[in-house]
């Protein structure tokens, strides 16, 4: 079956909307919220496509070394989209994380991300928050670790359900053939080795990654208030997929 939500852009592979998924409030609006891989491999003819869409911001979760050997189009600076730089995952590299369960290294490692990264979460959806007008797309190097967190707190804010923010995450399973193909093309480039332990999407992931968010730090929205996102920003965010808004 087709998603309606993927967005087929050559160059990339893992470009999909938040628009469509139900919430107590209706259906999530589409064209609010995109979530992506790597934007590198567009060409100009790609870049005007998400222009064409509506496309307002554009935030970059990767880190330095990751932009250093593929870097943004975008960050060239292009008219009506403003493009800023946050590394969601800075400091959490797996390969240098011990303490990481080794059962379940890419599981640990979001829990690792919610534990200590909280304030940069807050900085990211702030960003998102703030973009008044326009499509807001956020985007990491697979489209569906740092991408999936984000990409969870805006489905929960927007008042989907457990089952929906997991479909949502486990939906990149569709993309991984052609996804990986790119990875690996990538990192033979650059004379490194893709890690298969961190390469899934799986439900189950997901699942026990929200469990850990309500049962440790107390749902998604006490999560942001904590960590110091203010209630303006919070209501925009409820605001921002919703078909109303």
């Amino acid at each position: 079956m087709t998603d309606p939500r993927h967005i087929v852009i050559a160059g990339s592979h893992n470009i999909r909307d938040l628009g469509g998924w139900p919430t107590p409030h209706g259906e999530t609006a589409f064209r609010r919220a995109l979530r992506a891989d790597s934007l590198h491999r567009l060409d100009a003819a790609g870049l005007e496509a998400l222009r064409e869409l509506g496309l307002a911001l554009v935030i970059d979760l990767r880190r330095d070394e990751e932009l250093a050997e593929a870097p943004n189009p975008f960050a060239r600076g292009l008219p009506g989209v403003d493009y800023r730089h946050v590394s969601l995952f800075e400091d959490l590299d797996p390969t240098r994380m011990p303490g990481i369960d080794e059962a379940e290294p890419l599981l640990g490692l979001y829990f690792l991300a919610l534990d200590q990264r909280g304030p940069v979460f807050v900085e990211v959806l702030s960003l998102i928050a703030r973009a008044e007008t326009g499509v807001a797309l956020f985007h990491c190097a697979a489209g569906k670790d740092r991408t999936g967190l984000i990409a969870a707190f805006l489905l929960l804010l927007a008042g989907a359900d457990a089952e929906t923010v997991i479909a949502d995450y486990a939906a990149t399973g569709a993309r991984l053939p052609s996804l990986l193909a790119a990875l690996e093309a990538d990192a033979r480039a650059s004379g490194r080795e893709l890690n298969a332990a961190y390469l899934d999407a799986r439900a189950e992931t997901m699942q026990a990654l929200l469990r850990h968010l309500e049962e440790d730090h107390g749902g998604a929205e006490a999560y942001l208030r904590r960590h110091g996102m203010a209630e303006d920003d919070l209501q925009a965010l409820r605001a921002r997929l919703r078909a109303t808004a």
